[in-house]
């Protein structure tokens, strides 16, 4: 089934392209800021001052840009708006509103709020903003406070306000919440008053389920851009697949997954400009054990079986870091090998005789490699971990509905991470307090999930983006963005 999908997306691709232009050749180029993110102490919004001290969303404007044209972006989820999976979201942000964006440095950027309006009261109980003048949906109707009131998140929203005659829109919490601004924004949106009416920078303007998506700009859209004709979103979910269709200009823009020498394959193709970030962002891939089926010696078991440093360190060095806590740069709940006791034989005993259920995503590059550093580890305690990979699509189901064992997963946080959406089966109370701004809260839910084995954060990976220079003027990687095509409301022609 996964290796029908891999040759259906590059027989797609291929008729997409066989209709696009090449671009002009030049020699490859790297742009790197070589920063390091700056220490902070973990907190509920990681190192982002926007939150902290609650500065208002700006907009940075566009300026004169040629427009139109047509640009191809290969993603590696499929580009399906209406799934229930971290690509479905990755469509969703472009063609449904959402409050707020997240920036590469962490920071929120105004999309459907009005730039500069938006405030928190003091005790981080309630928050103001307006809407956009004249933000509509694509069939021409307005986008109302009524449409947040349909879509609330009942868990952190109680009430919204209003509009204020000023058009302000008050929302009311149910409890003190500094990452507000995630509310309708990363990986949720607010939903449409009917199906097939889109309010985002783009409206969809057709689908090949499950490998490609085509996106129009929105007549009815307030804010800044779009400035190309359209966008197609197609499935690559191979990373050297994508490579070479990149450099054979079937497609123009690609934001590949983290593997040894990603960065060093990029820079030797001709034609081809690329950026990367600091490590430092939302995305993150690990091990999680399920403890409604695993017992906790076996589970210790398990994330014994995995060498975080070397895999890292070699590997994947320069182009992800090794994660060792969730709250920030300074949070060091899972450094080194002391957090789950000493690497022996007798640690990892309990697993003789046990086949794991291990499930993985056919399209992250490293999973096959650590499942077989884990298999080699087992085996000489007499166990066995059983891969069941599959695409994303079919993953994130079995993540909710936690039929696995344990799972080598990619997963997203936005800047505001939000504690309760992944963590509240775990600990509610501590989960809740977290998302408060408790960071004793922070530090005891962390230390329960490293304790009790239940997650091993293993690397975040440096955001990286290659474009052909011919086709699409310089682009900006960004940890905190779904996909490639983070911003395409502002890309334009070179």
């Amino acid at each position: 089934m996964a290796r029908r999908r891999l040759i259906a997306a590059a027989l797609v691709v291929a008729a997409i392209a066989a209709t696009g232009a090449t671009g002009a050749c030049t020699r490859s180029g790297r742009s790197d800021d070589g920063a390091s993110p700056a220490a902070t102490a973990p907190s509920t919004t990681g190192s982002h001052p926007a939150d902290d001290a609650d500065e208002p969303a700006v907009e940075d404007p566009i300026g004169a840009h040629a427009e139109g044209g047509s640009v191809r972006v290969a993603v590696w989820g499929a580009p399906e708006p209406g799934a229930p999976t971290l690509g479905g979201a990755a469509v969703r942000s472009l063609v449904l509103p959402q409050l707020f964006f997240a920036k590469p440095d962490g920071r929120w950027g105004p999309l459907i709020v009005e730039p500069g309006t938006d405030r928190a009261a003091d005790d981080r109980r309630s928050a103001s903003f307006r809407l956009r003048r004249g933000a509509a949906w694509s069939d021409g109707s307005p986008i109302t406070a009524d449409d947040l009131r349909r879509s609330r998140d009942e868990r952190f929203v109680e009430a919204v306000e209003g509009p204020a005659d000023d058009g302000t829109i008050t929302l009311r919490f149910t409890q003190p919440l500094p990452g507000w601004r995630r509310l309708w924004s990363a990986t949720d949106a607010i939903t449409p008053p009917r199906d097939g009416v889109w309010g985002g920078p783009f409206a969809v303007a057709s689908t090949t389920a499950g490998l490609e998506t085509v996106l129009r700009p929105n007549p009815g859209w307030r804010g800044q851009g779009p400035l190309l004709d359209e966008v197609r979103l197609v499935l690559v979910p191979e990373t050297t697949m994508a490579r070479q269709l990149l450099q054979r200009g079937d497609v123009d823009v690609i934001a590949p997954l983290a593997e040894p020498r990603r960065t060093r394959l990029l820079q030797d193709s001709d034609g081809i400009s690329i950026h990367s970030t600091a490590a430092d962002g939302g995305w993150w891939f690990g091990l999680r054990v399920n403890a409604e089926r695993v017992a906790p010696d076996v589970r210790r078991a398990i994330t014994s079986t995995i060498d975080r440093d070397r895999f890292v360190s070699v590997l994947l060095a320069d182009e992800a870091t090794r994660l060792d806590g969730f709250g920030g740069p300074q949070d060091t709940t899972w450094s080194g090998a002391g957090w789950r006791g000493p690497d022996t034989d007798a640690v990892i005993a309990p697993i003789d005789g046990d086949t794991i259920d291990l499930v993985g995503r056919i399209e992250e590059p490293m999973t096959g490699l650590l499942h077989r550093a884990m298999q080699k580890r087992a085996r000489a305690a007499g166990g066995r971990f059983e891969l069941r990979a599959a695409e994303s699509d079919r993953v994130e189901p079995w993540l909710a509905e936690r039929s696995f064992d344990a799972v080598l997963t990619v997963e997203y946080d936005a800047p505001s991470i939000c504690w309760r959406c992944r963590w509240e089966s775990v600990d509610a109370a501590l989960a809740t307090a977290a998302d408060s701004g408790d960071l004793n809260a922070v530090g005891a839910l962390e230390a329960k999930l490293a304790a009790d084995d239940l997650v091993v954060p293993i690397w975040r990976p440096r955001a990286t983006v290659a474009w052909r220079t011919g086709v699409v003027a310089p682009l900006r990687a960004n940890p905190y963005g779904l996909s490639a095509a983070w911003d395409v409301w502002r890309w334009h022609r070179p």
